[in-house]
């Protein structure tokens, strides 16, 4: 029973991450695209800025997966 239990702690931060990963990234994009539709001369540099900000998003995402890992490597069924 504790090793269920330890698995489930296990995959919870990549189960928190990506879900909090998915949604900051559609309102990233969402803001963005809708940055580009008031004033189409700056789509250069909003673009830019959302590429970084979703880059830094799917980064927290990745750390989310390798601390997933570590705690599934120490499960012991």
């Amino acid at each position: 029973m504790q090793g269920i239990l330890l698995a489930l702690v296990s995959i919870t931060p990549i189960v928190v991450g990506a879900t909090i990963g998915a949604l900051s990234m559609r309102r990233i994009s969402v803001t963005a695209l809708e940055g580009i539709t008031r004033q189409p001369e700056v789509a250069g540099q909003l673009f830019t800025a959302m590429l970084i900000g979703m880059a830094l998003v799917e980064a927290l995402v990745i750390y989310c997966l390798v601390v997933a890992l570590m705690l599934a490597g120490s499960v012991k069924i």
